[in-house]
């Protein structure tokens, strides 16, 4: 078998092998990107899940503050909530259309919400007719906790709904993962193959070329020594080299996309804080890694007067007070404290591990006098001061949702108190004294339902 022969044969191995791992490898990629693509959707249909909830809060919270002052600013934040609540709806059904089960499950919702902004608007009606008889009314509706049902029954739904995404995405991501098992199996075969034939060319090379020239410098220096010559005749060779394909590096890329998109559903994307999703789970882990004799502090904190400088200066000056204000208020903390985004110009901060209710005290000092310096944006010297609310675990509760209502409470308590800026929970906040000092009708379970969980909320 002549050198050519075998040489073309070598490297029209190399050229096939290398066609048939570029063909391969591209129909992994393709299927990979499909699998990203179902991960990615389905992040989609959860953040959607998210704004939905978030606008019927934003709707009910607006609501709320115009019963509760008949101030009509209050009424801006109940009309976005209700159009946003209709275009995050819609918006699901298309997302899921591919999926009857979910597509019922928010047939169910649309019929929950109807009647939930129904109620709303009816009281907000009442309300606007400023009669004893219609405020009576629109407060015996409020009352009688239907609305606080509507909205137990629509996050039973969105929690079921959410629960079958979540399946779906840890079924998307297998499949994926396995897209990339394929695609690292794959690397590895190559390196196995690539060796192989390495070793295949060495071998090839040496017998063909270094053996041969070796033998000939060798007889060279017996000729000039005038020894007698032995001649071999030695296969010739190819010297042979070929580059692995880089494979991992592509996967790698597919996976921090996926890494990146994790990131972005938990965090909020103006301040780079964590963003609501988390909050009750990061509440509910701080309650239980107490040790004895610790405790917890919740902060709910309010820019005040900020939807008056938003509205003034414009959205380009209140995004930069907005991020001022969270560097700020992480800055007031420890390392293992955490600091979320509530929504709006509210935001929540855990405080863990301290020993006393004073030590919350101290934090809030600190926090207020971070805020003491006036921010420069933009050419303008802008003040901004805070409304803070503290509720302590284990006293005012073990309960991640009653901690963050309390502080939310003692933080509309603070507000309306202009000689504080912060106030710690106390029983007595439950039920809050109108403008003639008489006591509010408002239960406590409609002051939780009507205010918990409201991400957008500013003052």
């Amino acid at each position: 078998m002549s050198i050519r022969f075998k040489l073309g044969l070598l490297l029209s191995l190399l050229f096939f092998a290398a066609i048939g791992n570029t063909v391969f490898t591209f129909i992994l990629e393709e299927y990979g990107e499909e699998k990203l693509e179902w991960v990615i959707h389905t992040h989609e249909v959860l953040i959607e899940s998210e704004r939905l909830i978030g606008a019927v809060i934003d709707a009910e919270t607006g609501q709320r503050g115009y019963l509760l002052t008949q101030d009509s600013a209050y009424l801006e934040p109940y009309h976005i909530g209700v159009s946003s609540v209709d275009r995050h709806l819609q918006e699901l059904f298309r997302l899921t259309s591919d999926n009857l089960s979910q597509q019922k499950r928010l047939e169910n919702i649309s019929g929950l919400l109807t009647k939930k902004l129904a109620e709303l608007d009816l009281t907000i009606n009442l309300t606007q007719e400023n009669t004893p008889s219609s405020i009576s009314e629109a407060s015996s509706i409020v009352k009688n906790n239907s609305g606080k049902n509507y909205m137990d029954a629509i996050r039973d739904e969105l929690t079921s709904f959410n629960n079958e995404e979540l399946v779906l995405l840890e079924q998307r991501k297998g499949a994926f993962n396995e897209s990339r098992a394929y695609i690292t199996t794959l690397i590895g075969a190559e390196i196995l193959f690539f060796v192989f034939l390495s070793i295949i060319t060495a071998m090839f090379v040496k017998n063909k070329f270094y053996q041969p020239l070796g033998m000939m410098i060798e007889a060279t220096a017996k000729m000039e020594r005038g020894e007698r010559q032995e001649v071999s005749d030695i296969l010739p060779k190819d010297e042979m080299g070929y580059l692995l394909s880089r494979f991992y590096q592509m996967s790698e890329t597919v996976y921090a996309k996926a890494k990146l998109l994790d990131y972005e559903a938990n965090h909020d994307y103006l301040t780079g804080l964590k963003n609501r999703t988390g909050l009750d789970t990061g509440v509910d882990y701080s309650i239980k890694a107490l040790s004895y004799g610790q405790k917890l502090a919740i902060f709910f904190i309010d820019l005040n007067k900020f939807k008056v400088l938003n509205d003034s200066l414009g959205h380009d000056v209140g995004d930069e007070i907005l991020k001022e204000s969270a560097l700020r208020i992480k800055e007031s903390v420890r390392s293992n404290d955490a600091v979320y985004r509530f929504g709006g110009d509210e935001f929540v901060v855990i405080v863990n591990d301290i020993k006393e209710a004073d030590h919350a005290k101290i934090v809030a000092e600190k926090m207020l006098a971070k805020f003491s310096s006036p921010f420069l944006c933009r050419g303008h010297v802008i003040d901004i001061s805070l409304s803070i609310g503290i509720s302590i675990s284990p006293e005012d509760s073990l309960q991640s949702c009653e901690l963050i209502n309390r502080a939310d409470i003692a933080m509309y308590a603070a507000k309306r108190d202009e000689s504080v800026n912060y106030k710690f929970f106390d029983n007595s906040m439950l039920c809050r004294v109108n403008d003639k000092g008489d006591t509010c009708s408002l239960s406590t379970d409609v002051i939780e339902t009507s205010h918990s969980d409201n991400s957008s909320q500013v003052t």
